[in-house]
């Protein structure tokens, strides 16, 4: 397992009716790319002429050039990737991702994932065995200032798409490195999946009041889970959490 310092991953949540409907089966929603609020993700950008060549066979068509005798001739015929191109692209599209953090205390995820300190954070272990800790599956975002560059090549070799899809996937802005984020990957997005490891505990924001914890809590009905309250720090920015 790579990153064995990174010992979980973290959801922040908003507490609403279709989290709290996802937590009842043990489940977390996967999205498809179209969802996602930054329009840059999962672009990339293709490096050379969208088309190859290929041998002609047609021997109808071969015979209509040469004639009868074609025992010398080699021809070959220009080939669109347009087609395959789109492909690739609708693959992506469908593709359903978890967005996770590598954090519970950063203070601008609290504000815009996890409704303004009103949420909740969801803490699951990467411990070997489960879906987080597969580093094929799931993986930390690399931060840079350039689209992924996919080569036309890589839409014809299966080995070298797969390992542009993942490029893809774990790419973005860098001007979104205070994420930290991670992804778990699926085959179809815009639907619930199982947990992808085992729910450790979770941290409720401090303005979270005490009704809705007990909901949480209700909904949960797992012992082993423990729970927090945010408190703010008194001299610095920053969150502390109190057991409950």
């Amino acid at each position: 397992m790579k990153h064995p310092e990174v010992k979980s991953l973290f959801k922040y949540y908003p507490i609403g009716k279709n989290q709290l409907n996802a937590l009842a089966q043990d489940k977390l929603w996967y999205s498809k790319p179209a969802s996602f609020n930054d329009p840059f993700d999962t672009r990339f950008y293709v490096d050379g002429r969208v088309y190859t060549y290929e041998q002609e066979l047609d021997a109808n068509k071969l015979k209509e050039v040469f004639g009868s005798d074609m025992s010398d001739a080699i021809v070959t015929k220009k080939i669109s990737l347009k087609s395959k191109l789109e492909a690739f692209k609708k693959e992506i599209e469908d593709l359903g991702i978890l967005s996770l953090a590598a954090n519970n205390k950063n203070l601008l995820m609290w504000s815009h994932y996890a409704d303004e300190h009103y949420g909740m954070c969801l803490k699951f272990v990467r411990e070997s065995g489960n879906k987080l800790a597969n580093d094929i599956e799931t993986r930390p975002i690399h931060y840079t200032d350039n689209h992924p560059t996919l080569t036309p090549k890589a839409l014809l070799d299966s080995d070298k798409k797969m390992s542009s899809k993942r490029r893809i996937l774990y790419a973005k802005s860098k001007h979104w490195e205070y994420e930290d984020e991670w992804r778990h990957i699926v085959e179809a997005g815009n639907q619930l999946y199982h947990w992808p490891a085992p729910l450790k505990a979770v941290y409720f924001g401090c303005k979270v009041e005490m009704q809705d914890i007990n909901l949480v809590q209700k909904i949960i009905n797992n012992k082993k889970v423990k729970y927090y309250k945010a408190d703010l720090n008194k001299s610095t920015f920053g969150l502390k959490f109190n057991a409950i």
